[in-house]
């Protein structure tokens, strides 16, 4: 019976120093974060470097808002490209009746005419649907470059409490020794890995919409008219 309670009493003391050391952990990576009212205490003249690094955060969001404008931009462009190719769809339909009905008359030089709309209307639809295949990569790389800039910001964020963490400490803040540097450092190097991913995949999307565009541009330059068939034009990307 003694030696039962005994072995419960050490494995409730293993756990418990599991626990302790899994919380300290946690509290390790909650730590790389200084509370801004500490910096109150700070003399302005040491905060340079904070007051530089909340600069380039404020960069960086502006960058982001701009980049999420740009996305919606390549979304409403995708729409119209749709419209212009349900427009071409319904001209390419039309003119194929055109021709059934050519060929109940028998006349060859109708036959002709309308072989060569119908033709005429399938380039036209072939562009059209190139156009929105290229749109589509465009919103692709959009959002590649939406989550460069949210990376970017990330690592603003980041070096922001670095700064901070760095003015306490030079300020001999002893609440400062409750803190990481290396949590700080950490936290800074694994930002700026996310934004290298990020760079890498706005790269290869960007090749993509290259190759769809020029797909685009040497179909719709082969099309005699177009954009004269009631499609609608768009602006020019």
């Amino acid at each position: 019976m003694f030696q039962s309670r005994r072995r419960r009493v050490l494995a409730g003391v293993m756990m418990g120093a599991a626990l302790s050391v899994a919380s300290v952990g946690c509290s390790s990576t909650r730590s790389a974060k200084v509370d801004e009212s500490w910096l109150a205490r700070v003399p302005e003249n040491q905060l340079g470097d904070v007051h530089e690094a909340q600069a380039q955060r404020r960069m960086a969001q502006d960058a982001v808002t701009r980049s999420d404008v740009a996305l919606k931009d390549a979304r409403r462009e995708l729409e119209v490209a749709k419209r212009n190719e349900d427009a071409a769809k319904a001209r390419r339909e039309a003119h194929n009746e055109a021709l059934k009905a050519a060929n109940a008359t028998g006349q060859s030089s109708n036959i002709t005419q309308a072989q060569a709309e119908l033709k005429d209307a399938d380039s036209s639809m072939s562009a059209a649907q190139a156009q929105v295949r290229y749109r589509e990569h465009a919103i692709k790389t959009m959002e590649a470059q939406k989550e460069l800039r949210e990376s970017e910001l990330a690592v603003a964020d980041a070096k922001l409490r670095q700064a901070e963490y760095e003015a306490l400490k030079a300020n001999q803040d002893v609440r400062a020794q409750n803190l990481s540097e290396a949590d700080f450092a950490s936290a800074t190097a694994d930002a700026q890995r996310k934004v290298e991913e990020s760079q890498r995949k706005l790269q290869s999307e960007q090749q993509q919409e290259r190759q769809a565009r020029a797909t685009w541009e040497r179909m719709r330059n082969q099309v005699q008219g177009y954009g004269g068939s009631g499609i609608q034009k768009q602006r020019n990307p």
